[in-house]
This record gives structure tokens, C-alpha cells and sequence, in this order.
């Protein structure tokens, strides 16, 4: 790519890849363990089919420097590509701490929208650059799955090696946003090339956030769990439990202070209670709790997640309450999607979505009505656009209102519990959805990638590819992420062996 060194954001959501000894593309980090790119980056010959799994070559990513002369790379584990797009998610083998993902657009851009484009390809002047270049480009087309884009200036171009890589949305608060990522371009200017042309063919991903959700795995947050008799601890409150750790409470959940963060509350008093006291409140502040960090910005908390207000979202909810808290607190709440279950109604529209396994489902009012018309929360449609509309790809519990049954509900697919199966599992509460939402979940093997336990053996199995495979002791004493799903082995046994 033709143009100047990319800083702050852009470079650190541009990633390099290196495909075997031969080949190389560029991506974007969209989760700490995972990468987006082109699926064709990973065939020798166009149009090959890119199977679902350990890549073929050895593959490395390079993330976090727009200077590839002092870096080492990431090993990729496995490769996700997308049915129908030149898409593809990577799978590193250790997860990115230290470079923050780039957040996946939800609204498409628009015919004369500018974008900033990465990539580590060839130059005018280098075959193989050492270091990313970034462009401005303009939306000129905007179609079903793909953008078109021309270059806002002369000298402008991407070029081979630039697939996969990422075309970036400026927000409103100083952010990026990936709403796309190269495919094909004339590659005007690039080195070795004869035409001037400078437009470009870009594959959209802001409608493609269900799918990546569901094989991420998933890029939302669960409901707080709640401990049974959780106590009733004032928001604010300052307790300090034997070992002398203090604590700050807000919305039933708390969040352990460093001495600083105590020093700059002016050492705020605390009450003394037990360790088991600070062990049975909740994993997260519950709905509807707002928290100012020390810049002044009010986040407000709902299922697990956090929603930064703009000073108009605040005022237009009655100015609430918020807690001060320090800036830690509010970092170990995502700032992503909610993934319920909770219902949240659009203050534009109306509409009540309800929200399970990540993704939503616009209730329509006769079936908010007949599931009770429980409560909702009347939050910002910013944060109702950050969750997918579409099928659960994470775990949901969820009840048939009509017929009673009870389903789990993984990657796209449904199991219906006998009684026996569901009291086997523990008797788990469930949410109660209308048979229209369950009617949409049509397979009976997981998409994606996920770990499945048998409840019957304690045997774990990952689920990946439409098939499984037994995890062996060292296989799960390996893993880093270590979460799965209790299931029957009626389920695992419809699901064929690797």
C-alpha cells in the first residue's frame, strides 16, 4: 500500500500475515485471540475451497507494530472461513494482552463515506515493506456484501499483500471501527504494476457481527451471576474484609482497591465484614447501574456490559445516579455487546428486543404480551445496535412459551430436554422466548467452535466443524479458556466423530 505510516489505532488494528514461506496478507485483530482477514489468503490457487481447521503451512500474525524489523509473530492455530465472502477468522494460539481489538462496525457505510485503509503491501517502490502504510479512500459503491472505494488523493493504492486488510470508520468519539477489509483493487501505483487506476473492492463485515459472534464465542457479556443471598450493600460503600483488602460496592458487585485508588478517594472510610460477605456479592454490578469514571464520563451497566453515555443519552434518562468509581472498575466491564437474557426497548422505534445468547429479537407487542409483558430497560438504540439481530450463538437456556419445552441453544442449534435430561442438568432457570425466536434455530449441530461436556461422564469434548472430538487430559490442561457447556450425551451423541 502507497501512503504514510499509520500511528495510534489504525496501527495497532493493522496486523501482518504471514502464509508459509512464500505468501503474506494483512488483517485485522478483532479479539484478543482472534484475527480477520481473506479467506483467499490462505490457497495457492484462486477460487480453492479453505477447509475449516490447522492451516495447511505454517501461518504467523504480527500484531501491535506498524514496524515489522523488531517483532516476532503469533502462531495460528485454526482457520474459520466464511461460506460465501473472501472472510476469514484466525485463531492465534496465545492471546493478545497488550493491543486492543478493533471494534466491528454495526451500521454500513455510506456512498461518500471516507475510510481509512491499511496494510503491509508492496509500495511503489518495495516489493516486501517493512513497515504498514495507511490511505484515505472513498466510498463511491456500496452493495450486498461488498463496498467500492477510490482513492481520496493521488499516489493512493492498495496493493498485493494488502488483502485482508482492514478499511476503518472514524466515530463520532475519536474511535475506529472496521467496516471492512480488501479483497481486489486495480493496484494503481504499486510496484511492478502498469495501470493508473486506484479503486478498489472491499468485503463488508458490519453485517457479518452474528457470525463472528458466534465463532469468537463470544464478543458479549454474560448476565451477572448472583449468588444466593447476595447482601444488600449500599452503592458506594467502601468494606474492608480480615486479610485488609478493601472493596468498593456498586450495584451489588465488587471491585478490590489498589491503596492508590483508596489514597485518592481520601482514604474513604469502610466497614469491616467477613470474607464470605465480599465472596457473595456479584460477579458484575447489576442492570441499570451507573458508574462516572475519573474523566466523567457515565457508563451505564446492563447484563455484564457497559454503554459509555453521551451527556444527551444521560440527560434523556433523567439525569440518574451514578457511583464514582475509579477508572479499574469500569475497565473490567466490557465495553461490547449485552448477552442477556434481558429486554431493551429502542427509544426511537418503540420496539422491545429481547436478548439471549447474544444476539436479539425484536418482540412484536402481542408477544411481549404473552410472555407476561415483563420489564424492560429503555436503553440508547446505540447500545441495542451493538447486538445481532438473528439466531443465539452463545449458550441460552431457553422455555417455549406456547408448548413449555426447554431447549439449549449453542452455535445456531437447539436441543429439546426431556424432564429427566433438564433435572439431570440441575433443573437450570431458563428464559421464557415466543415459539417464533425458537423456530429460527433450525440446526442440531453447534457452528463454530465450542467445548461440550457430557453431564452423564464429565467426558469434554470440542464441537467444532460439525463434528467432535474427545479432548485428551494434556489437550484440556493446555487450553487457556476453559469454559463448556454441561449437556446430555443424548445431544453429543447426534454429533458425529472427527
Amino acid at each position: 500500500m502507497e501512503g504514510a505510516t499509520p500511528t495510534g489505532p489504525a496501527a495497532a488494528a493493522t496486523v501482518k500475515i504471514n502464509v508459509g514461506e512464500d505468501r503474506a496478507c494483512s488483517g485485522a485483530l478483532v479479539d484478543s485471540w482472534w484475527v480477520l482477514t481473506a479467506k483467499s489468503c490462505f490457497v495457492a490457487t484462486p477460487g480453492e475451497a479453505v477447509p475449516l481447521g490447522k492451516p495447511a503451512v505454517p501461518t504467523t500474525v504480527t500484531i501491535g507494530r506498524a514496524d515489522l524489523t523488531t517483532t516476532t509473530g503469533h502462531a495460528v492455530d485454526v482457520v474459520v472461513p466464511h461460506a460465501d465472502r473472501d472472510v476469514a477468522l484466525v485463531r492465534l494460539t496465545k492471546e493478545v494482552t497488550d493491543v486492543a481489538p478493533v471494534t466491528v462496525a454495526a451500521t454500513a457505510p455510506v456512498v461518500g463515506e471516507s475510510l481509512t485503509v491499511t496494510g503491509y503491501g508492496r509500495t511503489a517502490t518495495q516489493w516486501v515493506p517493512d513497515t504498514a502504510h495507511a490511505a484515505t479512500f472513498t466510498v463511491n459503491l456500496v452493495d450486498a456484501g461488498t463496498l467500492g472505494i477510490q482513492a481520496a488523493s493521488t499516489g493512493a493504492t492498495i496493493c498485493k499483500g494488502d488483502a485482508g486488510g482492514p478499511a476503518l470508520r472514524s466515530t463520532s468519539g475519536g474511535a475506529l471501527e472496521l467496516v471492512a477489509i480488501h479483497h481486489t483493487a486495480s493496484q494503481g501505483g504499486c510496484l511492478g504494476s502498469t495501470t493508473t487506476a486506484q479503486g478498489a473492492t472491499e468485503t463488508r463485515v458490519d453485517d457479518l457481527r452474528g457470525w463472528l459472534t458466534q465463532n469468537i464465542r463470544p464478543d458479549c457479556a454474560p448476565a451477572p451471576v448472583v449468588p444466593a443471598g447476595s447482601p444488600n450493600i449500599g452503592d458506594g460503600q467502601l468494606v474492608r474484609v480480615p486479610s485488609g483488602k478493601i472493596f468498593l460496592v456498586a450495584g451489588g458487585g465488587a471491585y478490590e482497591l489498589s491503596y492508590a485508588e483508596w489514597a485518592a478517594m481520601n482514604l474513604r472510610g469502610y466497614t469491616d465484614v467477613s470474607q464470605a460477605t465480599v465472596d457473595s456479592l456479584r460477579s458484575a454490578p447489576r442492570d441499570n447501574t451507573f458508574l462516572r469514571d475519573p474523566d466523567s464520563a457515565i457508563h451505564r451497566v446492563v447484563s455484564g456490559a457497559r454503554y459509555r453515555l453521551s451527556q444527551d443519552e444521560w440527560i434523556a434518562l433523567g439525569q440518574p445516579a451514578y457511583v464514582d468509581v475509579p477508572a479499574g472498575f469500569v475497565a473490567m466491564l466490557p465495553e461490547g455487546a449485552p448477552g442477556g437474557p434481558v429486554l431493551l426497548r429502542d427509544p426511537v422505534s418503540g420496539v422491545i428486543h429481547q436478548v439471549v445468547g447474544c444476539t436479539r429479537y425484536p418482540l412484536s407487542l402481542p408477544e411481549w404480551q404473552a410472555l407476561g409483558s415483563p420489564a424492560y430497560l429503555t436503553v440508547p438504540s446505540g447500545f441495542i445496535a451493538r447486538v445481532p439481530v438473528g439466531v443465539p450463538t452463545s449458550y441460552a437456556l431457553l422455555r417455549d412459551r406456547s408448548t413449555g419445552g426447554i431447549y439449549q441453544v449453542l452455535g445456531g442449534a437447539k436441543y429439546v430436554l426431556s424432564p429427566a435430561e433438564w433435572q439431570r442438568l440441575g433443573s437450570p432457570s431458563y428464559t421464557d422466548v415466543p415459539a417464533t425466536l425458537l423456530g429460527q434455530v433450525t440446526g442440531t449441530v453447534p457452528s463454530g467452535s465450542h467445548l461440550m461436556r457430557d453431564v452423564t461422564s464429565g467426558a469434554i469434548f470440542r464441537v467444532e466443524g460439525g463434528t467432535k472430538r474427545l479432548l485428551a487430559s494434556a489437550e484440556w490442561d493446555a487450553l487457556a479458556n476453559k469454559r463448556y457447556v454441561d449437556v446430555p450425551p443424548a445431544w453429543l451423541g447426534s454429533i458425529p466423530n472427527r
